[in-house]
């Protein structure tokens, strides 16, 4: 007896210890709990979910270094992203379905989205973000960012974006969104041209696969013939196509220095002179021509798509612009992009990056392009069912980002009359080249 009575004792000392522990350790681990200061992002007001999850807070990010890891901190994110935007009608109705799928991935973030009038949106956001206020995210297009990153209103997002990320954008698309080496934003989506073309017209030809092709299919028949809208814009494919280049690395204009600027100039030239092409400013007049089915091609942006859609319906197409000489056309692409307040909480910032790659997914993508007929720029959105859409995605894979270059602005007006030389017969097309790239660099002192 007297054995087992010690072993007893010693049996229940050694239980009573063990209840101890387990004692303390949850009474520690309770302490912890309500004692974990609230993360800085929380809105209980707006939120109710908050109160009742007051999580960890999220891990803070140095933005100037380290990359978010999006798979491992953003899974504890609370708190409210408020984002300012434009977009109206179906654009409204496609960020509203955008915001709602994220609401459901991410249960503990609230989006609150305020709408701002476009004309109205770039100084507001400008003026409030200076003030240290504004919202945390803003919806735009990327020709504001040399003045909102010269204001120091864009928080930089270089270093938090990796080259696999970058991958799943179309190369323009996020290109147009770097400024002086830096990348300010995501892409939403872009607008580029490209071919439309009638079926009924081209009566079982193909589009014109080259520049020559285009002319070819005119001589075979006028009606197979092509509206060219003669804008430096528009035609900034074919210098591309012909070898020709814009800009160095300076922002000097070396249109002069490359044979293949006054060569597509000769084409163009050659081209309005051919029966059922025709190639002017006016372009009131070549829409209302290719309704008409006057000639079977007219390049343009998606900004066309619902009327011409209406016009024609299933006969309506979408193909690349006919590649040059030197290679395939290159039109200009101008992004749309996500961009962050750099006056937030390392906190804040995180969750509105979060948003931002979220409203710039391939499943957001996709409603993007369904819901409102936009082109997103994420390449793997879902166009299966818009083929005018997946056509000028084609030609967004060639597609070159537009130039930030400040010196663009003096470009426009000069680069216009190059153009209207040629094709009046008023200057040679190098004659015409020249004096463009002349005046072009003297107006922007280079």
């Amino acid at each position: 007896m007297t054995q087992f009575r010690w072993r007893l004792f010693w049996t229940l000392s050694i239980l009573m210890v063990l209840m101890l522990m387990a004692v303390m350790a949850m009474a520690s681990g309770q302490t912890g709990a309500s004692s974990a200061p609230l993360p800085s992002t929380i809105r209980a007001d707006l939120d109710p979910l908050v109160e009742t999850l007051p999580a960890a807070a999220p891990t803070a990010v140095a933005f100037a270094d380290t990359p978010v890891n999006s798979q491992s901190s953003s899974a504890a994110l609370v708190g409210t992203v408020t984002l300012w935007h434009s977009w109206a009608g179906k654009d409204g109705d496609a960020l509203a379905a955008i915001v709602e799928r994220f609401h459901q991935t991410r249960p503990n973030v609230r989006v609150e989205t305020v709408f701002v009038d476009y004309g109205d949106l770039a100084r507001a956001y400008t003026e409030a973000v200076k003030n240290g206020d504004g919202p945390d995210v803003m919806l735009g297009p990327n020709w504001w960012i040399r003045e909102l990153a010269a204001s120091r209103v864009l928080l930089p997002i270089e270093n938090q974006i990796s080259a696999q990320e970058r991958a799943q954008f179309i190369p323009a698309s996020i290109d147009n969104l770097v400024w002086k080496g830096m990348l300010y934003g995501l892409p939403t989506d872009y607008e580029t041209v490209a071919l439309y073309f009638n079926r009924r017209l081209l009566d079982g030809s193909s589009p014109p696969g080259t520049v020559e092709d285009l002319i070819r299919l005119a001589e075979a028949s006028p009606s197979q013939g092509a509206g060219i809208y003669a804008s430096f814009y528009h035609l900034t494919w074919g210098i591309a196509a012909y070898g020709g280049v814009l800009f160095d690395e300076d922002g000097r204009v070396v249109l002069e220095q490359f044979p293949g600027t006054a060569e597509f100039l000769t084409w163009l030239q050659r081209a309005d002179g051919t029966e059922g092409i025709f190639v002017t400013l006016d372009y009131g007049m070549l829409m209302d021509r290719f309704k008409k089915e006057e000639y079977a091609l007219f390049i343009d942006g998606p900004w066309s798509i619902g009327e011409l859609r209406q016009r024609f319906g299933e006969d309506l197409g979408v193909t690349t612009l006919p590649a040059g000489p030197s290679g395939p056309a290159r039109p200009w692409l101008s992004a749309d992009g996500v961009f962050l307040n750099p006056t937030t909480t390392i906190e804040q910032q995180e969750l509105a990056l979060t948003f931002a790659r979220h409203l710039t997914n391939a499943e957001s993508a996709s409603k993007l392009a369904r819901i409102a007929g936009r082109l997103p720029a994420h390449r793997d959105a879902d166009l299966s069912n818009d083929p005018l859409l997946k056509g000028f995605a084609e030609q967004a894979g060639n597609a070159v980002s537009q130039p930030h270059y400040p010196e663009l602005d003096e470009v426009w007006g000069y680069a216009n009359d190059m153009v209207t030389q040629v094709l009046r017969g008023s200057a040679t097309p190098a004659e015409a080249v020249l004096e463009a790239s002349t005046l072009i660099n003297e107006a922007n002192g280079k």
